[in-house]
């Protein structure tokens, strides 16, 4: 944050800078075609002290009311401040060493006030546009903080479900001294410092993601046994492919949850990693119970089967949103007792 504001410090030091170098520049062509030196000189001071003046005193002072929607004093406040710098100008020309107005007349009356009106005009539309921009940089930068901090929110909540039903099975096996409760024990303290520690990471490596679901489904398997037909497919990962924690495992854990692995002893799940030119190609299919669910065609827009039970595909796929915006391609189907869902991203 504190670099931030040093940015925009910087380039407001450097705005004005860049404006009075242009000032100089176009004043000092004014006092060469003076023709005398002398008063050429005397223009360019005159012109720096009370164009400072101007701008600087409608800045700081009167500028603020425009700025809090209080038009009529800015107006009444703005008339009298231009007002009352003309006739100062007037009245301390000779302080300066000009004399445009005794020897030119009204023509130098005229342009002395337009330059005093002009400046007060230019620096109220610098201000506006200003304060415009630093609007607009807080707007945007609280957007990223909102979805940073959603993004973050969604990739660090645990299943609770998952979670319960895990402890739940540990204490089970605990219970009936099982020679898989330490293993469990073990596999749910990895995972669970997988969340702690990488899950509020920007990117982590894809490699490690997949340890990450080989680890969910060996608890699958001490939790359901042997028996459990699951089928983890990886191929093409390499050292430099990262991706965003934890957004492979929701829908790992979604296929598990409405799987029918729990009743039919003919359940399976299928899992594919793979990565083929910096696409990451992931899909998952489980069988599940066809009296519950009815046959659908491939769609676009996945439903929240996971509704008030934790991150769910919805979230997954808000998460999708956040992190790789216009980047992948998500889709479900149920078909003949099998759901699946196929999701193409580039890394």
């Amino acid at each position: 944050m504190l670099g931030v504001i040093h940015m925009k410090n910087k380039a407001t030091i450097i705005g004005h800078l860049i404006f009075w170098l242009f000032y100089l520049t176009v004043v000092g062509t004014g006092g060469t075609l003076l023709g005398d030196r002398a008063q050429g000189w005397a223009f360019v001071w005159n012109s720096i002290v009370f164009g400072g003046l101007v701008i600087y005193g409608n800045l700081f002072f009167i500028l603020p009311y425009l700025l809090e929607k209080k038009y009529g004093r800015f107006a009444m406040l703005g008339l009298g401040f231009v007002t009352v710098l003309i006739f100062l100008r007037f009245q301390t020309n000779h302080l300066f060493g000009l004399y445009l107005c005794e020897r030119y007349g009204w023509p130098a009356y005229f342009f002395m006030s337009v330059q005093i009106l002009a400046l007060f005009l230019l620096s109220t539309m610098f201000g506006g546009f200003m304060q415009w921009f630093r609007d607009r940089e807080r707007t945007v930068f609280l957007q990223k903080e909102k979805l940073e901090g959603e993004l973050k929110f969604l990739k660090t909540q645990v299943n609770p479900h998952f979670l319960f039903n895990t402890l739940n099975n540990i204490y089970s096996l605990a219970y009936r001294q099982h020679p898989n409760t330490a293993p469990m024990i073990a596999t749910l303290s990895k995972i669970m410092r997988y969340h702690l520690y990488d899950g509020s990471r920007e990117r982590v490596s894809l490699l490690k993601e997949a340890e990450l679901l080989q680890d969910f489904v060996a608890l699958q398997r001490l939790r359901h046994g042997d028996g459990l037909d699951v089928d983890f497919y990886a191929e093409g990962m390499e050292n430099q492919h990262e991706i965003a924690p934890l957004l492979l495992i929701n829908f790992i854990e979604n296929s598990f949850k409405h799987s029918d692995v729990d009743t039919n002893p003919d359940a399976f799940i299928r899992i594919s990693l793979t990565v083929e030119e910096g696409q990451l190609n992931f899909s998952v299919e489980n069988s599940f119970r066809q009296s519950l669910n009815s046959n659908v065609g491939e769609v676009q827009n996945l439903p929240d089967v996971n509704s008030g039970e934790g991150v769910g595909l919805k979230n997954a796929q808000r998460l999708l949103d956040l992190a790789y915006p216009g980047r992948y391609e998500l889709a479900q189907k149920a078909k003949e007792g099998v759901y699946g869902v196929r999701l193409r991203l580039r890394l």
